[in-house]
């Protein structure tokens, strides 16, 4: 399959978009075997992360990743139902995106009130590095904790000089990157409605 935008990609789009059809009947099981994936990697994560949970002594390693890993997928997620093309796309494509998203949140029921739309899930693990590089240069006196710590999110505010580089709440279910905070109850509950109607989906049209 050619994935580079070409004069007749652009034309199609147009074309598309003109309709107002979202997506083509025959073209949506591939949206939905694709949100399925990751869907079910998201939930397989949380999943994972409630598993670690019932071990008395847990790594805070683990216990952090898991949590990170299925925030990144709920991230990847997110971007299905909320795009609208990137800067550098005619503005042909970024309008069937945008359309095209748009039909899915309807397809899948969600609104503006969803945990998915917070833009910084998707955001934060694009470039993990260079956010890494960005908030080290930005920060040049405090106490630095880079390894995972488990304590309550609070302690930022409470703490002015403690730079945590991943901190989890397990009582308020809050993850903590580069001192931003991620509640993640919500985006949990999201990421398993989405996976039970793509499992749907992908049954009557599979």
């Amino acid at each position: 399959m050619n994935t580079e935008i070409n004069l007749k990609t652009i034309e199609y789009a147009k074309h598309m978009t003109s309709m107002n059809m979202g997506i083509q009947p025959a073209h949506q099981i591939f949206y939905y075997y694709s949100i399925l994936y990751t869907a079910e990697c998201s939930a397989r994560a949380f999943s994972f992360y409630e598993h670690l949970l019932t071990f008395k002594d847990v790594d805070s390693i683990q216990l952090v990743g898991a949590v990170q890993e299925a925030i990144a997928h709920a991230g990847a997620l997110a971007f299905y139902f909320w795009n609208n093309g990137s800067s550098r796309q005619p503005k042909e494509m970024k309008e069937y995106i945008k359309q095209r998203s748009d039909y899915l949140k309807n397809e899948f029921n969600l609104d503006e009130t969803s945990a998915l739309k917070n833009r910084s899930i998707r955001n934060t693990f694009e470039h993990f590095d260079e956010k890494i590089d960005i908030a080290l240069l930005n920060t040049l006196a405090g106490t630095f904790y880079p390894m995972p710590v488990i304590q309550s999110h609070t302690t930022i505010e409470k703490e002015q000089v403690g730079k945590y580089f991943k901190l989890l709440d397990i009582e308020e279910k809050c993850l903590v990157l580069l001192n931003q905070k991620f509640f993640f109850e919500d985006i949990q509950k999201e990421v398993n409605k989405i996976y039970d109607i793509a499992k749907k989906k992908v049954q009557l049209h599979g």
